[in-house]
């Protein structure tokens, strides 16, 4: 017979993971609460105000929107890994600003078609649809129309904490 509780022990999460990487960092005062769908760390979101005058947060709709990253930090128990967090609706969340020379990386990202392989240089934009970074040579239809663009300064494979998910490291060039 099934529990809960076990499916909650033996279950493993599949969430982004990822890190700042930049010594002074930006954040909005109080967060934002998380609306509409829970969000996973270390993408990009939109933010706007609910009925009572809140700040709030949903994952980015369009490109040409001003975003944000949310990173919000993990406090672990019980043997939690990060994988299995993410924001979810109604809790606060921390909000980055996406300042010139930010770097961070993330594992919520896709090659475009054409791109075989991550090389430094590369350049990269949010994709909504997919709720990841989608890595390119510039040339995405998309790409001109971006509001936040990033440039792929490294990668890094099978990192310690990570469960195994690769990792891009970009720099903000324009939010």
């Amino acid at each position: 017979m099934a529990t809960r509780q076990l499916k909650v022990l033996t279950e493993k999460g599949n969430h982004t993971v990822g890190n700042l990487n930049s010594l002074k960092i930006r954040t909005l005062a109080h967060g934002a609460i998380v609306e509409g769908a829970d969000i996973d760390n270390f993408t990009l979101v939109e933010l706007g105000f609910n009925a009572d005058g809140e700040r709030t947060c949903k994952q980015l709709s369009d490109v040409t929107k001003k975003s944000y990253l949310i990173a919000t930090p993990e406090a672990r128990y019980m043997g939690e890994e990060l994988v299995d967090f993410y924001n979810a609706v109604g809790e606060y969340a921390r909000i980055v600003y996406l300042d010139e020379g930010l770097r961070f990386e993330t594992s919520a990202f896709e090659l475009n078609t054409g791109i075989t392989e991550i090389r430094n240089g590369l350049v990269a934009h949010f994709n909504p649809a997919t709720k990841k970074f989608l890595i390119h040579d510039g040339t995405h239809v998309d790409y001109a129309n971006a509001k936040a663009k990033f440039l792929v300064v490294s990668n890094e494979e099978d990192l310690e904490y990570t469960n195994g998910k690769e990792l891009v490291r970009f720099e903000v060039l324009e939010s």
